[in-house]
C-alpha cells in the first residue's frame, strides 16, 4: 500500500506558521489509517486520541450521537475535535501542535 498518495505537505497556522502532512484522500480501510497513523489503535476502548476512554468507548460514544466517524480515516472522534469532517490527524492540528500521528508512540 503506497500512502504517499492520500497526504501533502501544507502550511497552516495564524502567525506561527508551520508545514503539517494533510490527509487529501479518504483512507479506503481501518489497516490503511493504522499504516499511515501507527499509534492505534491507542487502546481497546479508542481507535484514536480522539474517541472514547475507559469510560465511554467509540461504540457509545457514536450510538449517543457524541462522535462522528471522519470523512478522511472513519476513527470514531468527538465532535468537539472535527473540523469540517476531519480528525485532528488528518487535517494537521495534531502535527501542528507538537505531536506526529505518524510514528509509532
Amino acid at each position: 500500500m503506497d500512502l504517499e498518495n492520500y497526504i501533502e505537505k501544507r502550511v497552516i497556522g495564524g502567525k506561527d506558521k508551520k508545514e503539517v502532512t494533510v490527509v487529501v484522500k479518504p483512507l479506503s480501510s481501518i489497516e490503511e489509517s493504522r499504516k499511515m497513523y501507527p499509534y492505534r489503535p491507542i487502546s481497546k476502548y479508542a481507535e484514536s486520541r480522539f474517541g472514547g476512554d475507559e469510560f465511554r468507548d467509540d461504540s457509545a460514544l457514536l450510538l449517543n450521537n457524541l462522535a462522528e466517524k471522519c470523512s478522511m480515516c472513519s476513527a470514531p472522534t468527538m465532535k468537539k475535535y472535527l473540523d469540517v469532517g476531519c480528525c485532528p490527524d488528518c487535517d494537521g492540528r495534531s502535527e501542528y501542535n507538537g505531536f506526529n500521528p505518524r510514528v509509532k508512540v
